[in-house]
């Protein structure tokens, strides 16, 4: 019986073996390769285009067929649950990802112990109450004329609040959230302020909550609390939203059996109600494009939004330039996950920092530099016009060389000219940018031919003609790996790739035609 065990034991353990180890010690498992049965087809392919292992019933339904049909592959493809492993896929080729609570707009949440629980913004209780406190468990009922709140409590001294001046305390008021309709919720009176203006200008000029967003005190949440996100309430619809929003721009195109490349083009996106809402009252008043976003019901599933003609697909969404907030993170994106060309440093490392050509101001001619940024700099004035950080403004006018910026000595120039033109500043030997000087930042050291595709924006980079071939050929490789678990091996590089790259192209790059021809490649099938 010991001896049954310890086999038992041994043979589950070869059994947990990863495949090489398991064929390094068993010749007789190194068989030739040999197709998958349909059952395991079946699952390979729910695997790869749902996202799951397939159900009782689908199982069922192939055991009276001879194998899996060309029916049930197109079902598949065209079903709500690839679209979802499809847009999964293309949000992982998109790193998508952001983790700044700022890009949420004011945040609030709800608080308290479980004799009171109230909802409020705790990043602006210090400028409501003077103190790190919630307001008090009554109901709010100081208003002036204009319904303002006014305190309950002028130097209120109890609780966290004894000693001192105390606190400027209010109750709380109920108010019906714009993300759950027909609900209330309890919301600290200032937090909740529904007024819209906020304190003028010194000069006496009106501004607008919309105007200085959280950094005024008579601005709360603003009606039905549109102003903020709440965490454990929306918060993370419009995070995920915004996250989205490329990868339903790709569905878009995809599903409409379009050329996959327009999702690099299109001047349309896909936009829901929670996005839509995060456009018109969340994002930045710089911001100005988003604030025109469409008014939709805060329910409202994905649809398709037109937008200005100077967007490019998803490489002007929001998501994309934020989730990459410099040119040049951008650019690397584009050509490491849609060309398949990722920047590598020279093998022989940089240079000496003593090299007089290491401190080239202009990096697509500096040593050990330039393999890369002869490159990428070019292609950075794609987006020349749109600033870099996490504004979402598209620069339309602005000028493409500055007098001022031009002129003005190292260490005095201001932040703009420091921010968008090459001033003194950049300076890394004497007269190293003279030639450059007042140029905008993206223009320096570029060709007039570069320097035109400052007004083509991204798609005129994509839509040449190397590029679309480029393209086409890392979908299907990226595509290929994806499902198949591995790199391609050189020879496929040369061969089958070639060949369903053309399958590809004949389609008018349709992708949901070049997934089907790969899941249905013996490559795909076979047990190796």
């Amino acid at each position: 019986m010991r001896t049954l065990a310890i086999g038992l034991l041994a043979l589950t353990l070869f059994a947990g073996m990863p495949v090489s180890l398991a064929a390094a010690q068993s010749p007789e498992i190194c068989a030739p390769v040999e197709q998958l049965d349909k059952y395991r087809y079946l699952r390979q392919l729910t695997l790869d285009l749902y996202g799951r292992i397939p159900t009782v019933e689908e199982y069922e339904r192939l055991h009276s067929m001879e194998d899996v049909s060309d029916d049930m592959i197109d079902e598949m493809i065209g079903s709500p649950e690839f679209y979802a492993q499809l847009r999964r896929y293309h949000r992982n080729l998109l790193w998508s990802n952001l983790g700044d609570d700022d890009l949420v707009g004011q945040t609030i949440q709800e608080d308290g112990d479980e004799t009171f629980r109230v909802w409020l913004n705790r990043g602006k209780r210090d400028d409501y109450r003077g103190r790190d406190v919630s307001c008090l468990d009554m109901e709010h009922t100081n208003f002036d004329g204009e319904g303002r709140a006014l305190p309950m409590f002028e130097n209120y001294t109890e609780g966290e609040c004894a000693g001192g001046s105390g606190c400027t305390m209010d109750g709380w008021v109920q108010v019906e959230p714009y993300w759950a309709p027909g609900t209330t919720i309890r919301v600290c009176a200032f937090d909740a302020q529904p007024h819209t203006d906020a304190t003028p200008n010194d000069n006496g000029d009106p501004r607008t909550c919309d105007q200085v967003g959280e950094g005024d005190p008579l601005c709360g949440c603003g009606p039905n609390l549109r102003h903020c996100t709440a965490r454990g309430g929306n918060y993370e619809a419009v995070h995920d939203a915004l996250l989205e929003e490329p990868a339903r721009l790709f569905e878009e195109v995809i599903a409409a059996r379009e050329p996959y490349m327009k999702a690099f083009s299109s001047q349309a996106t896909a936009m829901n109600g929670a996005l839509a809402h995060y456009y018109r009252y969340l994002a930045d008043d710089d911001d100005s494009e988003l604030k025109n976003a469409p008014e939709l019901p805060y329910g409202a599933d994905w649809q398709q939004v037109d937008r200005e003609p100077y967007h490019s697909g998803i490489l002007t969404t929001l998501g994309f330039l934020r989730r990459f907030a410099s040119h040049r993170a951008r650019v690397n994106r584009l050509y490491t996950a849609f060309l398949c060309s990722p920047f590598e440093a020279p093998s022989g490392g940089l240079p000496p920092a003593t090299d007089e050509c290491s401190v080239n101001p202009d990096l697509s001619s500096r040593c050990g530099c330039a393999t890369c940024h002869e490159t990428i700099e070019p292609a950075t004035t794609h987006w020349g016009r749109w600033e870099e950080g996490d504004d979402f403004v598209y620069n339309e006018d602005i000028s493409t060389f500055s007098n001022n910026c031009a002129n003005c000595e190292k260490g005095s120039c201001s932040n703009y000219c420091k921010t968008f033109y090459i001033t003194r500043e950049l300076e890394t030997t004497p007269g190293s940018v003279d030639t450059e000087l007042g140029k905008l930042k993206t223009l320096g050291w570029r060709t007039e031919a570069e320097t035109a595709a400052l007004d083509e924006g991204p798609s005129a980079l994509v839509n040449r003609p190397e590029y679309q071939q480029q393209l086409a050929s890392c979908a299907v490789e990226s595509f290929s790996e994806h499902v198949f678990g591995r790199e391609l091996s050189a020879e496929e590089r040369t061969g089958w790739l070639v060949e369903k790259t053309a399958s590809f192209s004949s389609s008018g790059h349709d992708f949901l035609s070049m997934v089907k021809d790969i899941v249905t490649d013996e490559r795909y099938r076979r047990i190796e």
